[in-house]
């Protein structure tokens, strides 16, 4: 399964609009998940509809606003590095 991002879409978006712009240029779709902020995920069976994908919407015109299509980086979270102790701390005297 791959997964795509979608982004710079209206706020009012849902799902169903959404399923049928992948319907409507031929590239079936599994999951959708919309969040705020205009944007959203999208599961594609494979890369090739993935990539389909891609090419077909990627700067497309959809409801006014040009939307950006690309693969997601899913999985990554950042760390955020230990505050440490000891020498770089500053003492007042």
């Amino acid at each position: 399964m791959s997964k795509l991002y979608v982004g710079n879409l209206p706020s009012d978006i849902n799902e169903a609009t959404l399923r049928q712009l992948f319907l409507d240029n031929n590239l079936p779709c599994g999951t959708i998940l919309i969040k705020r902020g205009g944007y959203a995920f999208v599961d594609c069976a494979d890369q090739s509809i993935a990539d389909k994908a891609i090419d077909q919407l990627n700067g497309a015109n959809f409801l006014g606003t040009q939307i950006q299509v690309e693969p997601s980086v899913a999985g990554t979270t950042r760390k955020r590095s230990p505050v440490q102790s000891g020498g770089d701390q500053m003492v007042k005297s």
